[in-house]
């Protein structure tokens, strides 16, 4: 069980868009096969892959507040102070919690009013709440991680604090 949480923690997200690559590379590949020696193609491939890209777009986004790399302007901080860029790293992640928490509020609705709606893709029949889940999960996913991102912020200052005590003594 603990290994499987810290699969959780460390790769699900990695996991997911690893998948999604290798089946959109997959199903690409073979419609492409399909048009040039088969001449025939196939009407679902293009909304597969539409999909996945923005399944895979929304699963990243906990990946990449996980790994640290969430797009900010890092030249603005090196022109200030160290305090102060520590007041603005903290108001920027703070920023992104609630962007998200908001995202997910009302992606929950638009995925609920989508399954209530019953609209479906064109080409696969499959249900649209299903890539508006996407959005909700992808944007949860984002609130769990910067949440989690948030304890660490504080840790890493409260051992910075605790290591620099030691040295005083």
């Amino acid at each position: 069980m603990k290994n499987f949480l810290r699969w959780l923690d460390e790769d699900f997200e990695e996991s997911i868009l690893m998948f999604l690559l290798i089946a959109m590379s997959i199903v690409m590949m073979a419609q492409v096969i399909m048009r040039y020696f088969f001449r025939s193609s196939m009407s679902w491939p293009e909304e597969f892959c539409r999909f996945c890209f923005v399944i895979s777009g929304f699963a990243s986004i906990g990946y990449c507040i996980r790994r640290g790399k969430m797009l900010k302007v890092d030249i603005l901080l090196g022109l200030f102070p160290k305090p102060i860029t520590r007041i603005l790293d903290l108001l920027g992640r703070l920023v992104t919690l609630v962007y998200f928490s908001y995202l997910t509020y009302y992606a929950y609705f638009a995925m609920t009013n989508s399954m209530k709606g019953g609209m479906v893709s064109p080409a696969m029949q499959v249900p649209m709440w299903i890539l508006y889940a996407s959005v909700f999960g992808g944007s949860a996913l984002g609130v769990i991680r910067q949440i989690e991102d948030l304890i660490r912020f504080f840790q890493k200052k409260s051992t910075k604090k605790t290591s620099e005590e030691v040295e005083s003594c």
